[in-house]
């Protein structure tokens, strides 16, 4: 009995197969080859050229510096700056009188001296030349 189910099986399975192959077999008797042809994608194209930046004529300039310097002497130093900025200077700098402290919050610092006198006529490009000495609050100017 166990023959027989072995058998029924082999055979079973012999018949799914040779049923799998379908179709007509060619004249030869060898298996077909079957060539397939794919595209390939195209290329992505490449991004376009960023032009440079057109150059600034002397008509498109930053705003013209010239204002009297005012006397900021005895100012909070944050105060200092912010009436500079309000004059188009934007950047100032100021330095320690007692040492080589940096003035890390600008209102803790006091404005001593200046280098440019109160009274004088402020003109052109004058970022990063205007100078503050300065003092901590607490301390009295030199």
């Amino acid at each position: 009995m166990k023959r027989t189910t072995t058998l029924g099986l082999l055979l079973s399975a012999g018949l799914a197969l040779a049923g799998c192959g379908g179709g007509e077999p060619n004249a030869s008797g060898a298996p077909a080859t079957v060539t397939q042809t794919v595209e390939a994608p195209a290329p992505a194209p490449a991004p376009a050229p960023v032009p440079a930046p057109a150059t600034q004529t002397p008509s498109a300039a930053a705003p013209t510096i010239d204002f009297p310097m005012p006397n900021l002497v005895g100012m909070n130093l944050q105060v200092a700056q912010n009436t500079m900025q309000a004059n188009g200077v934007m950047y100032s700098v100021s330095h320690d009188l007692l040492g080589i402290r940096n003035q890390v919050q600008d209102g803790n610092w006091q404005v001593c001296d200046q280098n440019i006198p109160a009274g004088q006529q402020v003109v052109g490009d004058v970022e990063g030349q205007i100078d503050f000495g300065v003092v901590k609050l607490e301390e009295r100017c030199p």
